[in-house]
């Protein structure tokens, strides 16, 4: 009975000290979001305004899925308070503040997981760190890239997306050429903006397949192979969509910015379907490869036995 009533005991203070951290996290946690509230109005801009980053608003909700996806492994971790985190803490606060005073936005905004990550240290430990890592990393999609790297993509995707377009009319005997990034369709032309690059749609893709990685336990292999597919699903897609815009402006002669606002949209269901393949087709390989195994083994041991 007296070590049924320490065990009890030791339970309740855990119990009592847990709370006790999950209020300071929360009280931290509140007090972190106020004192960057610039920042997230400045992210906020961007996804409000700016297509290529209008997927920003889900990337919080998601990085809260994947921590609940994760539940489970918390329960065989003993949380634990971290000075480092807490050193970490401070020293990011005041690099930020720096920031702050010379109106560094960008950078100011893409402290955030880093300081989440460092409060997560510092109220629960190493082993909670490891364990949320992945919906903190996550947290980066929503910090829209540098605009120097922004302006640097812009041409080689208008370029890739103008010609893979031509060659698609091509096929569909449309008489077509390019002069740059205009696409001339008999006597009308289709100009590939900034707005058809497809940067939206590989930011919007490199979200929802990361997402997609870290929720389904796959081997490392088709994990790589996954991520390393966003460009090419990305590139894909988007010149389908501007060669289907093309089609419906030359056959049926629609307005084009209804008809690529459309084909957007339904590139987002090609793209899950491209991905659902590909997942498909490695499950396939999978199979093939243990079936085959097997198979192996047993002919071998069999020719062995055999000789004998």
């Amino acid at each position: 009975m007296v070590e049924t009533k320490e065990a009890a005991t030791e339970k309740t203070l855990i119990s009592a000290t847990s709370r006790v951290a999950i209020a300071a996290a929360v009280a931290l946690l509140a007090a972190l979001g106020w004192s960057f509230r610039s920042s997230f109005f400045y992210l906020s801009q961007y996804w409000e305004k700016d297509s290529n980053y209008s997927y920003g608003w889900l990337i919080v909700p998601f990085a809260l899925v994947i921590l609940w996806y994760r539940r489970r492994a918390l329960d065989e971790i003993t949380p634990r308070a971290n000075t480092w985190g807490f050193v970490a803490l401070a020293a990011l606060l005041a690099f930020r503040a720096y920031l702050y005073e010379q109106n560094e936005q960008w950078i100011e905004a893409s402290l955030i997981p880093a300081v989440v990550a460092s409060l997560v240290l510092a109220i629960a430990g190493w082993q909670v760190l490891r364990w949320s890592l992945p919906a903190v990393i996550y947290l980066f999609f929503m910090i829209p890239l540098p605009p120097r790297f922004n302006d640097l993509l812009a041409s080689p995707l208008q370029t890739v997306a103008t010609l893979g377009s031509v060659q698609v009319l091509r096929v569909l005997r449309l008489p077509v050429l390019s002069e740059g990034n205009v696409i001339y369709i008999g006597t009308q032309h289709l100009e590939v903006a900034e707005a058809c690059r497809g940067l939206s749609m590989l930011l919007a893709f490199a979200a929802l397949i990361t997402l997609t990685v870290i929720l389904n336990p796959r081997p490392i292999w088709e994990r790589v192979l996954l991520i390393l597919s966003i460009i090419p699903i990305a590139l894909f897609c988007n010149i389908i969509r501007i060669s289907v815009t093309a089609v419906a402006y030359w056959y049926y002669n629609r307005e084009m910015h209804t008809v690529h606002d459309w084909a957007g949209y339904a590139m987002m269901v090609l793209a899950l379907g491209l991905v659902l393949l590909e997942l498909k087709v490695m499950l396939w390989v999978v199979v093939e490869e243990r079936e085959r195994g097997p198979a192996l083994l047993q002919a071998a041991y069999g020719s062995n036995a055999g000789s004998r």
